[in-house]
């Protein structure tokens, strides 16, 4: 089976966005490893405790098939412009992404021309950085294009969660918009 990489906030990652995937993934035999930018113990903004997570100086990323971007507001606030979430980033075979993270994960470049979703504030401020960053902003729960998936929240956590089971399963390509299935 595979390794997955979750990146998660120490402090403020959404609860359901870590959980719902990283139950889902490990209970289909996938191996799944925690990493933050300080390493150690995590807390979610609904007090979900992450006993030790690594540090990113102490993670191959190559050795993991995909890297699930965990949001919530401590991910804005740890890793917003953050050289070191970005550069994780950049390095991954394929990304998943979820809430905030595809915002944040638009500085790194990798988002540019590819269909994604995630969350906005309701003003169009997360839209707007993310098509000035060079994405294609798409209202939908979850968007997969190649190897990056993305998903707009927690009501959405259980979706993204399979749409990974899917990825591991194929070959990873195509684009999955709407509950559909496309070939890409």
């Amino acid at each position: 089976m595979a390794k997955i990489l979750f990146v998660v906030a120490n402090v403020g990652f959404q609860d359901e966005e870590f959980s719902i995937p990283f139950e889902l993934l490990s209970s289909q035999g996938h191996f799944c490893d925690v990493v933050s930018g300080k390493g150690g113990k995590c807390r979610g903004v609904f007090f979900k405790t992450i006993e030790k997570s690594l540090k990113f100086e102490d993670v191959q990323v190559s050795d993991y098939a995909i890297v699930v971007f965990v949001g919530g507001g401590g991910a804005y606030e740890e890793y917003f412009q953050n050289a070191s979430y970005l550069d994780l980033a950049r390095q991954a075979k394929a990304i998943a992404a979820i809430c905030i993270a595809p915002t944040l994960l638009s500085d790194s470049g990798l988002l540019q021309g590819k269909h994604v979703t995630g969350w906005d504030d309701g003003f169009g401020t997360q839209i707007g950085y993310l098509q000035h960053n060079g994405a294609i902003f798409k209202d939908e729960e979850v968007v997969q294009d190649g190897n990056l998936i993305t998903a707009n929240g927690p009501a959405a956590a259980t979706k993204f969660a399979w749409v990974i089971v899917d990825f591991l399963k194929n070959s990873g390509t195509g684009i999955y918009s709407s509950g559909e299935y496309h070939e890409g």
